[in-house]
Order: structure tokens, then C-alpha cells, then sequence
């Protein structure tokens, strides 16, 4: 989902640029509609806005003025007051582009089954060192999967809930807007639904990369959405029947889900993906089961792509600690330039999971310190 405007085309004529940081907003206990809004304003003077802790916005250098005077408890004709010295623009022109951007957090803030993403003003950001923080961090809450003999066990090394409390602080603090949790299977930790909680407290938005049959219960899945998981991506196998049944248990919710298929270079899957969308898939991850499927699955993402069917391509893969990464995958890091880092089970942040290289522990460090070696590509 990609939100345009509040694109304010009008020359600047006062150039002095917006304290860079972070900013915290919740409309106060009369308001008839209720948001919270984090906002961190990066030194080019673009801007990422989180909206109810369910929607990151990527916005332009206007955008991002808009929002920070609103969050600095300033009404409609405050910020135009404002706006009209730094703009060469008239004082109507000015007053319609404010009010379109808050009819649009507005907009958002009653929505559900949103994109965890939305642009306003400009393209998203890519992985840049020139930001001071990334736009997303991995959490990786343990190796365990279901292959493993004691899987209810925790390993030595993984941190407890209130040490990952203390990683989402200062994630938290450091200005990064959303965090997806992985594993391994994270519904492993016992403590998956009180670590969401913890997170929509702090106003993050929160993802959630799982096989777990579990979740077709809503008697688990729906204290997750309660807690405030904002998407989902579940994997399945459509040759195995009974991967498919009770999936509609988690496509009727008000969550944003994205379902991971491995594809076949010896099937179709054309009518299979037309029904989970009519099911309520919102999106979808293909990846290839060997290198004679790649070819395949890259036409079949192209066909149904020209015909409205959204994919999700840089969610975490499921890490296995005792087998080797699985080489195939349809994103392109060299068309679509990104990186999310990882935080391991033990605290560790590193490029990707079960690296042995990594920049430091967040536990143990500020995330300052951590950022820094990650721009100068240092580890320890």
C-alpha cells in the first residue's frame, strides 16, 4: 500500500533544516479520534512516521514538517503559520496540504489489514549508512524448530524476556520504527505474545515470519493480534492438504498476511494463488526449490504481479542451526537494495542469522556504538 501526498510543491525560502531526532505524540484524552504517532527526523530532513504502531510512513522533507509540528502540539493554523516562512506559498495552498496529510494519518490510524509500509511524498528508503538507524531489525528469538528433540527447551545462550525487553528499548529508543520476529519457530518462546505486547507498548510495529500450525487457532493467533501484531508471514506447502486446511482461520482476521510458498518447476500455480487471495491472502513470498524451479517462479511472480498480486520479498528466512541456508530466493539485492540486520538469540547484531561475524552485543552496548561499526563495516 503506497499513500502519495502532502507533497507540497512550493519553494523553500528558509532552508534551516529541522532538529534531526526522535518524537513521541498521543492526542490527548478529548480528542474524538484517538492516534499516537513516533516520528524520527534524519538529517536530510526526510522523515519515517509510525502511526498507531501499525504503519511505518516514509515521508518527504514537507511530510516530515508537517508531522513535526503537529507533534509538537500545534494546531492547523499554528503549522501554517509556521510553514508560510519557510515556503513561498500561499496560505490556502498551505492550509489544504496539512489538512490532507492529517485526513491521512487519520485515515490510517482507523484501518486494519494494512501494509506494515506506506509512502508519503517519496519512494521508500532503501538500506542507507547515511541514516541513523535502519528502517527494520530482525529479532531472531531462537535456533529451536520442531525437528529438534527438546524443542520446548531454550538454549543456553538465548536471552530471557526481559533481556529482549531491554533489545527493544533501544531499538526503541534509537528511532527504528519495526522489528519482525523469526526464528528457528519463535512460537517456540513461550513468551512470544508478552514480547508483542511489550512492543506495541513501545510504539513499534511488529511482524511475525512463522510455519506453525498453531496459529491457525485463534485461540493462540488472536491474543497475538491483540497484543499488536501488525502482518504475518506463514509458510506452506500447497502439496501437502493439510497445510491448507484451516488456513482461513488466519486469513479472516484483521491482519496483513503474506503467505510463503516453495514452488515447483513442474506445477501451476496460477489458480491455486487467485484462490488464497480470494481466501484474504494479502501478498505473497515464492521461493524456488532448487535452481530448475528459479526461472519458473520468477515468470509466475511476473505474470501474477502484471495482474495485481502483491509480493513481499525481504522478510527473514527460517534459519535451521544444523542444516545449511537454502540458496535460492527470488530477491534481488542488487535491484532492490536493502538490509535488514539481524539480532541474534543471543544479542548479538549481525548481517544475517546464524553468522558467526557480528558487530557487538545490543545487551551488553548502546546501539550507538553497534551502528557505528556497522557504517564502517567493523565488526568484533
Amino acid at each position: 500500500m503506497a499513500a502519495k501526498g502532502a507533497n507540497l510543491r512550493a519553494n523553500k525560502i528558509n532552508t534551516k533544516g529541522l532538529p534531526p531526532g526522535f518524537y513521541a505524540y498521543h492526542t490527548g484524552a478529548e480528542s474524538p479520534e484517538q492516534f499516537r504517532l513516533h516520528l524520527r527526523v534524519e538529517p536530510d530532513g526526510e522523515g519515517i512516521l509510525v502511526v498507531n504502531a501499525s504503519t511505518v510512513l516514509h515521508l518527504n522533507q514537507t511530510a516530515t514538517e508537517f508531522a513535526y509540528y503537529l507533534i509538537q502540539g500545534k494546531d492547523n493554523v499554528q503549522i501554517v503559520d509556521v510553514l508560510s516562512e519557510r515556503y513561498d506559498a500561499t496560505r490556502d495552498v498551505l492550509m489544504r496540504d496539512v489538512q490532507l496529510f492529517i485526513d491521512q494519518i487519520l485515515y490510517l490510524g482507523r484501518q486494519n489489514d494494512l501494509s506494515p509500509s506506506a509512502t508519503i511524498g517519496f519512494e521508500s528508503h532503501v538500506f542507507d549508512k547515511n541514516l541513523s538507524a535502519p528502517m527494520r531489525i530482525d529479532c531472531c528469538l531462537t535456533h529451536r524448530t520442531f525437528s529438534d528433540g527438546d524443542n520446548h527447551l531454550p538454549a543456553a545462550n538465548e536471552l530471557s524476556t526481559e533481556d529482549w525487553k531491554t533489545l527493544l528499548t533501544k531499538l526503541f529508543n534509537a528511532g527504528i520504527p519495526h522489528v519482525v520476529f523469526f526464528g528457528g519457530e519463535p512460537t517456540l518462546r513461550a513468551d512470544l505474545t508478552e514480547l508483542m505486547t511489550f512492543t506495541e507498548q513501545l510504539g513499534l510495529v511488529s511482524g511475525l515470519v512463522s510455519s506453525d500450525p498453531i496459529l491457525k487457532s485463534t485461540a493462540y493467533l488472536l491474543p497475538l493480534i491483540e497484543a499488536g501484531l501488525d502482518h504475518l508471514t506463514f509458510s506452506l506447502d500447497p502439496a501437502s492438504p493439510e497445510d491448507l486446511q484451516g488456513l482461513s482461520n488466519i486469513l479472516d482476521q484483521d491482519l496483513f498476511t503474506c503467505l510463503r510458498i516453495p514452488i515447483h518447476s513442474d506445477r501451476d500455480y496460477h489458480d491455486l494463488i487467485h484462490e488464497l487471495q480470494d481466501l484474504g491472502a494479502n501478498a505473497f513470498n515464492f521461493l524456488p526449490e532448487d535452481e530448475f524451479s528459479h526461472a519458473h517462479a520468477n515468470q509466475l511472480q511476473h505474470e501474477l504481479s502484471e495482474n495485481g498480486v502483491v509480493f513481499v520479498d525481504d522478510m527473514p528466512r527460517t534459519y535451521h542451526l544444523h542444516e545449511s541456508q537454502p540458496l535460492f530466493s527470488l530477491w534481488d539485492p542488487d535491484s532492490q537494495p536493502s538490509q535488514q540486520l539481524v539480532i541474534q538469540p543471543d544479542g548479538s547484531l549481525a548481517d544475517s542469522a546464524g553468522s558467526q561475524d557480528n558487530y557487538g552485543s545490543l545487551l551488553q552496548e548502546e546501539w550507538s556504538s553497534l551502528w557505528a561499526r556497522v557504517i564502517t563495516g567493523g565488526g568484533i
